[in-house]
Formats: C-alpha cells, structure tokens, sequence
C-alpha cells in the first residue's frame, strides 16, 4: 500500500456522524478518481470516477463484461489501477493483494462460490483462524457456537454448523460465504449476485442483515441483475457501461425501464410478440403424473411451437416436472406421450434421442465442463447423432458449432478456447447452442436466464421465441414473472406438488399467476 492508514474505527465517519447524516454533509469511505485499467491492450475502465459513504447501500448495475467484475477487485486489491488515484478513508492506498484489503476493512463475496466441500461448515467460517484451547488444540465447541452466532446474522440459523458443507445447497453455500465476510465486520462490503441462489425466505433475511449492516455505519456495494432487488434495497443506482458509469439514479426518481436502457443503450428488454397458431398440434401430454415424494396428479399438454411457462413457488415442484420429462427422476404412476406416442424415458440420454434437450438450471453446476472448450460443450448432446462408426466427427462439429454460434451471437475469439473464459451470458448461449444442435422437438428450459445480465437475456429470449416460431415446442419453468409475460403462450402454475391452474395469454397477470402460486399455502 503506498501509505499506513490510520482509520477510525467508524469507518472514516467524522464525529458526530451517523449513518443518517445526509450524504452531502460526509467524508466518503471511499474514493476513487479517474481509475483505468486495460488487458493486452484492450481498455476495460476509462477514467471511473467513484464515491462510497459510510451507512448507504449503492447498487452496481450492468451488462456482463461492463467492468463491474474489474472495478470490484481493484476496490479489494485483487488489481492493480493502471492510472487513477484511490483513497480509503482520507488516505491513498495501492493494496499489492486481497490481503491487504481485507486488512483495511474491504471484504468481498464473490459471485463464484470458494467454499470448501470436504469441511464443515464451522471450519469454512474459521478458515485461517481455527480458536485453539489453552493446550494448544482446535476448540470445535468454540467454533460451532461462533458459527451459529454468524449464520443467525445472516439469517442462515436453519444451517448446522457440524455438517459437511458439500452436503448443502448452492444457496447455503453462499450464505456461508455471506457470514464469512460479515465476520470481518467490513468497513467496505461489496456483494456480487449474492441472492442469485437464494430463497424468497432467504432474501428476506439476507437483506435484513445487509439493512443491519447498513445502520452499522457499512458501505456497501450490492452488485445484481435482479433490478427490483436493487430499486428496493439500495440508496443510489450506478450504471457502468463499456468501462465507464453512465448514470447515477436514485431508486423512487427512476423504473426499471430506465435502468435497463441505461445498461443497454436500447429503449427496453423484450416484448410478447404472438406467433402463428391456431389450433396446435399436441407435442407432449402429461396425464396424472405423480412421483415418489413431491408431484400429485399433475395433467397438462404442450403444443407443437407453443411456449408454455411453469411458475411455482419454491418447491412447487417445477424442476422435479422437468427432471421427469427428461429421464432424471421416475414415473411413480401417471403417463406421458410425445408426439402421439407412450413416452418414459429412461434415463436422460434415452430422452435425448427421443428428441428432448435440457438447459439446466445452474450453469456452473450442471450446465458446463468448465475446462473443456466451447466447441466440446456445445457437442456433447449430439455426439451420437452425428459420430461415425469409430470416431466422432470433429470436422462436423466444428462447422456446426460455427452455424449455431453465429446465429446466436456467442462472442469469442476461438471455439477451441474453454467456456470457462466467457462471461456468463455467452456460456448460457452454449448451453443453448449444445441443445439446439441435438436437433430436438421439444426443448425444456430450467431458469434459462439465470445469472446473465438484461442484454443477454434479451438475445436469450429472440433465440427462445425464434425457435418457437420455427415449431420447437419449449417448457420454460421461470421463477420471474415478467420472464413468463415477456415469453408464453400460457403458463401453468404449481403449488406445493399439485398443479393449480393453467392460464391462457388473455388470462396472464402477475396477480393472477401469485393467486395461483400461493394455492396450496
């Protein structure tokens, strides 16, 4: 760091001031002037101009590959600012590494989860800083009841601090990264997506830690693609487009319309725009469909170039619906056709060759090999429908991965590169592309945008929309509801297992849908 801070420990607040104090009348924590940075040449900042106060809240709003990831680990010394001045508190620093920012009060929890699968969840807390007996041991009890201290911070008390933390779901993991960083008691704490995994309940309580913090004198930076979560927790919204902020909004003085068109540079997101239809063919019929725990009767049909929603709740049952069309979980008792004939796949590759795709809900998860490159992603759905007697045809894939990538606008510099290495809206686009090229009639979408920023999502939905209108029929289970307004034909809802009703296009409304949802409640 290029000078020794002396920082009060109200966060660079001046006497007398609090968290309540008008924002014009306080020193920032955090300032930043005409920070730039590049890569190989390539500008990814251009002179970012920053201030961050003490008990306030800023979202961080933008597309992937704005700069948000960059400007984020320069602020917690994971980078180094190529030209600029930074100050914390009143006095410049240059932190040579994370530690350094962790030292100085910054924590930050990545979107990307660093948990360790083979501990508990009280070791993952105490990573670094076991507490030891007076003999010199690890004192477990000390920990574990440290750890329920934390999680009951972050409204994760549900979670035992005993269990092996790859036994939880991705949502808990993150709460723990959460309480990780609450541990710390940060000065400076920047959030990258973290509800993206969370449940309603869970939001609920995470943001009640984030307000807490708030009133503690924190700054916070609350980086998300979730705009109502940012117009109703955060104090002021900036937009970081192409390296650069763009606009400063407060959240009662703009809409998301606004916010969108500020990350974009377009007017708005996506609109229905009704296809050719009719009297559809039925694709798929599911009758009285039932597994072994969770889905009771559930009846419906989908139309051959019809998209059909399925909204529910936490739990409603849409991913195990999914997991059973596409061989991933067992028929107990009901029946399915496709395309007028019995259909029960046994396993998800049976269900691929019958012409079924999946794009799965948690990319990272089950979405992708992360150190394969793209054209391997893209192909593994397809192999056997395109391999010779022996080998695979590379020369094929590669031509058709070219095909599929240029229509749907995957931006790269080679396909032989690992997906690894693109933003998170390009990898989606993969996804998509792996099951496009399986040639499929019915195409089953899991949370298809979850994690991508709003211009992704708007190419996201063209490809959906266009694949319809070519006569693919597509089930799109979606937790938002403007998703399935932007998208459906119709939209069956589940509550709780059961299925609760199905409503036509004239029929759809976020009210009606919620009604719906909350059924069985």
């Amino acid at each position: 760091m290029s000078s020794n801070l002396n920082l009060d420990p109200a966060g660079g607040q001046s006497a007398g001031q609090t968290a309540d104090t008008p924002v014009a009348s306080r020193r920032p924590l955090v300032c930043a002037r005409a920070i730039a940075k590049s890569f190989s040449g390539t500008a990814v900042l251009h002179s970012v101009d920053l201030d961050l106060y003490p008990g306030e809240v800023v979202g961080l709003l933008g597309e992937n590959g704005a700069g948000k990831s960059t400007l984020m680990h320069i602020l917690s010394g994971g980078l180094s600012y190529d030209t600029g001045a930074l100050s914390l508190a009143g006095a410049d620093v240059r932190f040579a590494n994370v530690g350094e920012g962790i030292e100085a009060g910054i924590s930050f929890v990545h979107q990307e989860l660093s948990v360790v699968g083979a501990l508990t969840v009280a070791e993952n807390l105490h990573l670094g800083r076991f507490p030891k007996t007076r003999l010199g041991f690890v004192d477990y009890a000390a920990m574990r009841s440290a750890s329920r201290d934390l999680l009951k911070t972050v409204g994760a008390e549900h979670i035992d601090p005993s269990l092996e933390t790859s036994l939880l779901r991705a949502g808990e993991q993150q709460l723990i990264e959460i309480a990780k960083a609450a541990a710390r008691a940060p000065r400076l704490l920047i959030l990258d997506e973290p509800t993206s995994s969370l449940t309603p309940h869970e939001v609920e309580k995470f943001f009640a830690y984030v307000n807490s913090a708030r009133a503690a004198g924190a700054a916070i930076i609350f980086i998300t693609h979730r705009l109502e979560e940012a117009l109703g927790l955060c104090d002021r919204l900036l937009v970081l487009r192409n390296g650069a902020i763009v606009s400063e909004r407060k959240p009662s003085e703009t809409s998301r319309e606004q916010l969108i068109a500020d990350m974009t540079g377009k007017p708005g997101i996506y609109d229905y725009k009704p296809r050719s239809g009719g009297v559809r063919e039925v694709a798929l019929a599911i009758d009285d469909v039932r597994d072994e725990n969770h889905l009771q009767g559930i009846s419906l049909n989908i139309g051959k170039g019809e998209i059909l929603g399925l909204f529910g709740l936490v739990g409603a049952g849409r991913t195990e619906l999914i997991e059973i069309i596409h061989g991933a979980r067992r028929l107990k008792s009901g029946s399915m056709t496709l395309a007028g004939e019995r259909y029960d796949p046994a396993d998800p590759s049976d269900a691929v060759r019958n012409g079924v795709a999946l794009v799965p809900e948690g990319r990272k998860i089950a979405g992708i090999l992360p150190q394969h490159s793209v054209r391997d992603n893209a192909a593994m759905s397809s192999l056997r429908r395109f391999a010779g007697a022996v080998f695979s045809d590379r020369q094929g894939d590669a031509g058709r991965m070219a095909t599929y990538t240029a229509s749907l606008g995957v931006r790269m510099a080679s396909d032989l590169q690992p997906i690894s290495t693109l933003s998170g809206g390009n990898q989606q686009k993969v996804i998509f592309a792996r099951a496009l090229m399986a040639q499929p009639r019915l195409l089953l979408l899991d949370e298809p945008t979850h994690g991508v920023d709003v211009g992704a999502k708007a190419d996201l939905y063209t490809i959906i929309a266009e694949a319809a209108e070519k006569g693919l029929s597509v089930l799109m289970a979606s937790s938002e509801i403007p998703e399935i307004l932007a998208l459906c034909d119709r939209v069956a809802v589940l509550s709780k297992g059961r299925l609760a009703g199905i409503l036509s296009r004239d029929e759809m409304s976020e009210d009606r849908i919620l009604t719906l949802a909350f059924r069985e409640h």
